[in-house]
């Protein structure tokens, strides 16, 4: 990390923050610093340390930032490898993982790189759990192919574009009727907002944007 600190300082002339993430189950292991002594020169570099064993289950599960999931997924990861959990439950938990992944707004280019993390960094011993996990993984998307996750990430994504667009339209059709209402009409802006279906503030911009 020092090298990569002086090489890039050297190179761009830039302030520059350091961060080791620490993916490692050992409570007692936490690095802050590297240290060099020689003939009465002292060099200390300290960086900042990010222990993934500490982080909180509930947090990183409320929790949008995609980074979440990877720490989500080593900390699954961690477990496997202390062998202190059995290898169903681990693949439980990477389901479980999976699911709530394919459920987060965040773009389906990042949806497969993570996925792609999850299926990878999480190993099982047994290659028939590895055939389990791509089953469930097939349900949740709604596909039994190789290409389910693409799929199903299209999929959605139109869906999302569709409902944005059929939101548009209600929105356009409910200030025409203002419209309408406004120049036709004396009613008051709680009358109209009561016949349209929309709030007062809602008429009463509208009726300020057309002069009325």
């Amino acid at each position: 990390m020092f090298t990569y600190y002086y090489r890039i300082l050297d190179k761009y002339q830039r302030p520059i923050a350091a961060f080791a993430i620490l993916t490692d189950s050992n409570p007692k292991f936490r690095p802050d610093a590297y240290e060099h002594t020689f003939l009465g020169t002292k060099l200390h570099y300290g960086f900042n340390a990010y222990k993934i064993a500490d982080q909180s289950d509930e947090l990183l599960n409320q929790s949008n930032n995609p980074f979440a999931t990877v720490v989500q997924t080593v900390k699954v990861a961690l477990l496997g490898k202390k062998k202190s959990i059995s290898a169903e439950k681990l693949l439980s938990l990477k389901i479980d993982l999976a699911k709530r992944l394919l459920n987060r707004q965040i773009s389906k280019n990042k949806i497969r790189v993570l996925m792609d993390f999850l299926r990878y960094y999480v190993r099982f011993e047994d290659a028939e759990l590895y055939t389990k996990f791509e089953e469930r993984v097939g349900l949740l998307t709604n596909r039994t192919t190789t290409m389910g996750l693409e799929e199903f990430l299209l999929q959605r994504a139109e869906k999302q574009g569709e409902e944005k667009g059929e939101q548009k339209g209600i929105v356009m059709a409910q200030r025409a009727f203002v419209q309408n209402l406004l120049d036709k009409t004396d009613y008051s802006d709680e009358v109209i907002a009561d016949l349209v279906g929309v709030t007062v503030a809602f008429v009463a911009s509208l009726r300020k944007e057309y002069g009325h």
